[in-house]
């Protein structure tokens, strides 16, 4: 079974306690107020004592565990969690958000959304253009859907607990091992042994993760990898929410077919649609000259005039659920490390490849 990715940002805490002028500082108070905050005294402003908790624990050990909960969550209110996204397809983001509203209900938490276009968001930085929910500093927590610049979410972690969908910030590796080898032992197992990969976008980090478990996975399976048959796009293309232009790539294309590469994987639905197309275009016949197959389609609907394309893929709404989830438990939990949650994917056999040798 495969995998997609949540991933939590944090700052990486400091082996030694806590410096109270530090937390200081970095907040703009006096040390007598970070030390009432710290011991949950009264008389400080509980959005304050709220980050400086928060910002205590990103710094080093804090033995009042409770003090944020209390002053995070008074009473019954909910949560107030806020989701940024940074696209131009809504119907994604509608079902990230029917997982996400359909998990709130329990933990009786409330969900915000923003959205942003790539040129505002910096704005998120800017105390006067960002949302109300991060001027105030009213969101307990924030989930980042699609791909921010990575100062920003670097940023936006060290102010709020932060959950980023699919998209890696802080340099950890994404293991994509089982749903990307299963891709490429199906197309193995049906006799491809020259198997390209298309959509390498070096910007991108699930790009350049499932490229490297492509990789693996030749390797495991003693499979040549011919440099020549990796074919990258840039990144507008990589981010695009439509299928793109094969101007820059198709001649590299149409070499390396010619060369008898008769399989190709892609790291993504739109990449597959796009190959896909291109290949019907060039008179191509899926399967009987090529295989393709693609990865993580999510809830992304095939279009009706193209072939069902074989994917491994997870729900959007599932992972929608998880990053809520995920957030609650850091907020209650903020001191706990900073971790990558696997979302189980499925394989999904479509039209676009051969048969296994064993069910001709």
């Amino acid at each position: 079974m495969s995998r997609c990715y949540l991933h939590l940002l944090m700052a990486r805490p400091k082996s030694d306690r806590t410096n109270l002028a530090g937390i200081a500082t970095r907040m703009g108070v006096s040390i007598p107020t970070v030390s009432r905050a710290l011991r949950d005294m009264d008389g400080i402003h509980a959005d304050t004592r709220a980050e400086i908790v928060t910002i205590a624990h990103q710094m080093g050990n804090v033995t009042k565990d409770n003090a944020l909960k209390r002053s995070t969550r008074k009473g019954d209110s909910p949560y107030q969690l806020l989701a940024l996204s940074q696209t131009t397809s809504l119907d994604i983001d509608q079902r990230f958000m029917t997982g996400m509203s359909n998990a709130t209900a329990a933990p009786n938490a409330s969900m915000l959304w923003h959205l942003s276009t790539s040129d505002q968001c910096a704005n998120m930085r800017d105390p006067k253009l960002a949302p109300a929910a991060l001027r105030s500093r009213q969101a307990h927590g924030l989930v980042l859907l699609h791909r921010w610049p990575t100062e920003v979410a670097r940023a936006l972690a060290r102010r709020f607990p932060v959950v980023s969908i699919v998209h890696d910030y802080l340099g950890s590796n994404i293991d994509d091992r089982r749903g990307m080898g299963e891709l490429v032992e199906h197309l193995h197992s049906a006799g491809h042994r020259k198997i390209g990969f298309f959509g390498l976008c070096p910007e991108v980090s699930w790009s350049c993760g499932r490229y490297g478990t492509f990789v693996e996975a030749l390797t495991r399976l003693d499979l040549e990898l011919d440099p020549r048959n990796i074919v990258r796009i840039d990144l507008p293309s990589a981010l695009s929410p439509d299928e793109f232009s094969s101007v820059p790539w198709a001649d590299h294309v149409r070499t390396r077919l010619r060369d008898k590469v008769d399989a190709w994987i892609c790291p993504s639905a739109l990449t597959g649609q796009t190959l896909c197309r291109f290949f019907l275009g060039e008179g191509v016949r899926m399967p009987d000259d090529v295989s393709l197959a693609n990865y993580h389609s999510g809830s992304r609907l095939n279009p009706p005039d193209l072939p069902e394309i074989t994917t491994a893929s997870v729900v959007d709404e599932e992972l929608g659920g998880a990053a809520v989830r995920r957030i609650i438990n850091h907020i209650e939990n903020p001191g706990e490390s900073r971790r990558s949650i696997l979302i189980p994917a499925r394989l999904s056999v479509g039209t676009t490849r051969r048969p296994p040798f064993a069910a001709r």
